[in-house]
């Protein structure tokens, strides 16, 4: 019964979105070819923090991160990651934003599909990465955010797989430059 309730809350927070003109409004953002400067969501604490960090550093590119503690579920877990999102948003310093979350029963996930955070994602100045729980997890984040590989270790590679192409595009360009003929 819980889990059918969350679940209509989430579509109720979808359609406010949607009749706001946010639903779509983080997708519309630029993700920049080489987003390595990254604003993080997290809590530090957690195993999906240090997957996303272990699974940057084996990419071999210069990931600089900027992380903003926060608890992931409590009663203070709504206003902490809100605001994060929203101080990271501000920052000129950064290409993309991602949350993070570990797995998770759906009521401990439920925290994120609070209507503060979508409309702290949607509404965010950077594109923003979503991965706040498992696979077959739906949450109203992935929707509303930019791109949503959905679990914490699958966002280093969405933003790897962009530097790492953009890396071999200016590698071309610069071979075919510098080459004698």
């Amino acid at each position: 019964f819980a889990l059918g309730v969350m679940g209509m809350e989430g579509d109720d927070v979808v359609r406010r979105l949607v009749a706001a003109g946010l639903y779509d409004r983080n997708k519309q953002l630029v993700v920049p070819p080489t987003p390595l400067r990254v604003g993080v969501v997290a809590s530090s604490s957690s195993a999906a923090w240090a997957d996303f960090v272990h699974e940057l550093e084996r990419s071999g590119f210069a990931f600089i991160l900027r992380q903003i503690e926060v608890r992931v579920q409590g009663e203070h877990a709504v206003g902490e990651v809100s605001a994060a999102l929203r101080t990271l948003s501000r920052h000129t310093d950064l290409d993309v934003v991602v949350l993070i979350r570990g797995g998770g029963s759906r009521t401990e996930l439920a925290t994120f599909d609070h209507e503060s955070i979508a409309t702290a994602i949607a509404t965010c100045a950077l594109p923003v990465f979503t991965g706040p729980g498992h696979e077959i997890d739906r949450s109203v984040p992935d929707e509303v955010a930019h791109s949503p590989p959905r679990t914490p270790t699958a966002c280093p590679a969405a933003l790897h797989d962009p530097v790492q192409a953009d890396a071999r595009r200016v590698g071309k360009e610069g071979g075919s430059r510098g080459a004698p003929r």
